[in-house]
Formats: C-alpha cells, sequence, structure tokens
C-alpha cells in the first residue's frame, strides 16, 4: 500500500500545471502577461535615503489587535468568546471582551463570521476611544480599514446580531491589479465577468452579488485555463502578483480606492448605492449605532493602499490609510471609483513602517507586542474561561464530543 506521502507526491505531479500557475513566475495569458509587466513598473525597491527612520516626534503610538474562538456545546450551541487590547504610549493599556451563546441551527460559516465580527467591534470601539482621546499619533490596526466598507450595508443573518459592522479579508484582494489593468479596454474580453444581475431583484439582492464579485471568493474565478484562478473578476489576487512578479524590499504605488469594491466590475451606479443607503436608513429595526455609520458613509473619506516588502524574502503587507496621508484629503469615497498615485506619497510612512519592523517574526514590534498577549490560548479558553461559565451559570456545561476530542 502506498504511503500518504507518495500519494500526495503523485496528485502534486497530477496537478503540476495548476500549481505552476499560481507560484511560477511565468505568465499564463495575455492578462497576466500585462499584469506582470506593469507590477515591475509600479515597484519600486528600497533606495537608501527610503530607509532612514522617521524622526521620533511621531513616536506616541497606540496598536490594536484582538482574538476569538468558538466551542461547540453538547447542547448544540455554539459559545463565542472575543476579546481586544490597545496598548499605547505612557503605559497606556485598554481591554474590552464579549461572549455570547449562538442557539439554534446556524451553519458554521456564520458562527465563523459572527465571532470575527464580535472582535473586530471590540478592537474598533478601543481604537475610536483612542482615537477621540487624543492621546498620540499613530493608531496601528491589524487588518483593512477598506475592505470592511462595502460590508457596512449587509446585516448578519444570525438573530439579535443583524447590526455588527461587516468584515472581510484583504489578503485576497485584487484592488490593485485591477488599477493595473485600467484603461486596458482591449483585454475586457479576456477577463471572465459575472452575469448581468438582472432588473428584476430587488436592490438589495443586486448590490450583494455585487460585493461577491468584488470579494475574491473561490467561485468568481472558475473554468480557468489553468490554476482556477480566484480574485476579481478571475484575476490573479494582489497577492499573487506581489509573490510571482515583484523581488526584494519595496512598495507599489498607492492605490486610493473610492466606491472601487462596492459593486460589479469594480464600481456600482452613485443612484443605485444611494438608494441602497436610504433603503436601510428606513428600515424600522435599524440600530442607532448603524444608523449614525450609513449616515457618516455618504461622507467618508477616501481610503489609500498600497503593497510593501520590509525585507528580502519576506511576505508582502498591505497597508490602508486614509486618503490625507498620501496628500488627497479632497477625496470622498463614493465620489470616485479608485487612481493610482506615486509611492512617494507614502515614503513617510514607509519610514515609520521600516522603523518598527523586527524581522520575518516581527512584521511590526507595536502589533506584535499587543498580539502576543491579546491571542487566546486554548488553556485559557478551556479550563480558565469554561470553568468561569460554568461558576457564573451553575450548570454542568459541556463541550460536544468532536470538540472535546481534540481537547481532553
Amino acid at each position: 500500500m502506498a504511503s500518504f506521502t507518495d500519494l500526495i507526491a503523485e496528485r502534486i505531479h497530477f496537478r503540476r500545471e495548476e500549481f505552476l500557475a499560481g507560484l511560477s513566475s511565468k505568465p499564463d495569458d495575455e492578462v497576466e502577461y500585462l499584469l506582470a509587466k506593469r507590477i515591475q513598473a509600479h515597484w519600486h525597491p528600497f533606495e537608501p535615503e527610503n530607509t532612514r527612520n522617521m524622526d521620533q516626534s511621531i513616536s506616541q503610538v497606540a496598536a490594536v489587535d484582538g482574538s476569538r474562538a468558538i466551542r461547540a456545546l453538547s447542547s448544540g450551541a455554539d459559545w463565542v468568546i472575543a476579546q481586544a487590547l490597545l496598548i499605547g504610549p505612557n503605559g497606556l493599556r485598554k481591554s474590552a471582551v464579549d461572549t455570547i451563546l449562538l442557539r439554534g441551527e446556524i451553519e458554521r460559516p456564520a458562527v465563523d463570521r459572527c465571532a470575527a465580527l464580535l472582535m473586530r467591534s471590540l478592537e474598533l470601539d478601543l481604537a475610536l476611544k483612542f482615537v477621540e482621546s487624543g492621546d498620540g499619533h499613530i493608531l496601528i490596526l491589524d487588518g483593512s480599514l477598506y475592505a470592511e466598507l462595502p460590508y457596512l450595508l449587509y446585516r448578519l443573518a444570525i438573530g439579535g446580531y443583524e447590526d455588527l459592522p461587516g468584515i472581510s479579508k484583504s489578503a485576497r484582494s485584487a484592488v490593485l491589479g485591477q488599477a493595473l489593468l485600467d484603461g486596458s479596454r482591449s483585454l475586457a474580453s479576456l477577463v471572465p465577468q459575472q452575469p448581468d444581475s438582472g432588473t428584476s431583484k430587488p436592490v438589495e439582492a443586486d448590490v450583494q452579488e455585487d460585493v461577491e464579485v468584488s470579494r475574491g471568493d473561490s467561485v468568481n474565478g472558475k473554468d480557468q485555463r489553468r490554476g482556477m484562478r480566484s480574485g476579481m473578476n478571475g484575476l490573479p489576487t494582489d497577492g499573487e502578483l506581489m509573490h510571482r512578479w515583484t523581488k526584494g524590499a519595496g512598495l507599489t504605488d498607492a492605490v486610493l480606492l473610492g466606491s472601487s469594491s462596492f459593486g460589479r466590475a469594480g464600481v456600482i451606479a452613485d443612484e443605485k448605492l444611494t438608494a441602497r443607503i436610504q433603503q436601510v436608513l428606513l428600515e424600522p429595526q435599524l440600530s442607532p449605532d448603524l444608523q449614525r455609520v450609513l449616515d457618516r458613509l455618504s461622507n467618508a473619506p477616501a481610503i489609500g493602499t498600497f503593497y510593501i516588502r520590509l525585507a528580502p524574502g519576506d511576505d508582502a503587507l498591505r497597508v490602508d490609510a486614509l486618503a490625507s496621508t498620501f496628500g488627497r484629503d479632497d477625496l470622498r469615497l463614493l465620489r470616485f471609483t479608485r487612481t493610482l498615485v506615486p509611492y512617494t506619497s507614502a515614503l513617510p510612512l514607509v519610514q515609520y513602517l521600516l522603523g518598527e519592523y523586527g524581522g520575518l517574526s516581527v512584521y511590526h514590534a507595536a502589533l506584535y507586542v499587543v498580539d502576543k498577549e491579546v491571542r487566546l490560548h486554548a488553556a485559557t479558553v478551556d479550563h480558565v474561561y469554561l470553568s468561569v461559565l460554568r461558576r457564573q451559570i451553575r450548570q454542568p456545561v459541556q463541550y460536544d464530543r468532536s470538540t472535546r476530542r481534540f481537547i481532553y
């Protein structure tokens, strides 16, 4: 009988072309050839003058991070725990926690998303309080500023928690690749498009489909010749672009993002987006917090994003900041689509990031410290927090069989 290792080697050999399509530097088709050429044109290796540390006048920094855990109980419910921590200047420390019990037949993806939203809401609450306090110059959040914004329009499908703010991962986004292809009308027919959603569906369903196109989910890249690409409209993701066609330490030009990810093929009609926001605002059960968020969305500033590799051999990081950081405080989120700006506008931020860089395991010193302290370890959840739960409700709480197999 063949070993598992031999069988894995056999399957990799069988799918060799698919693996090479996503990992090698050889472009697969005309779209990838153009992307490879343009990402290299917009990639800027670090020059000596760009690597000096920032002036210590902006050393008043706070970092925020969070952690969460989910445990399935023998009652059929899911127990969700989330916590967040802010560490700031002059010994400042702020923490927040929440825990909920999700009862009923809720699909695991919805439970996972709820846990992520709960954690992110705690992080953002700490961040907002720090900003309003005026106690520092820089606030560092782990995650994307921009990727979350389109999901503010959609409510979580779990009763009682519909108003949690939206969130999505940005590592698999394709905003940079899409910006690099702007203006290449001749290639439009080569980039897989989603079918039109039609006019018979309500606005909410239409916009939801539009956002799914922008998420970079695996369904968007089906039926590709090689590699089953899964970025926006079937494009390679930005992470793939960086891995395959950039080398060494450096950064890309920045992309200023407006309504780029709010709709199909990069932008949704202003009137449709406005109608959706107005529709949500009219909902009778809308919470005051969500109403304030949607009101502010109409006048929110644009977001700038760029990718940076702080040292040769390290992963490329996506960095998001307000458009004013890149010298464009005149741009509003819903007033334009996207545009590229020179990397030089990001150099002050780059210098700061280089000053906080601690190697392959510590891409940012402050975030590393807060991550180490806030991380939820299994021993904490399964012994300390579980004991607290049992003591508080005075019930014999127990995990389900599949969970117990991996803990005890």
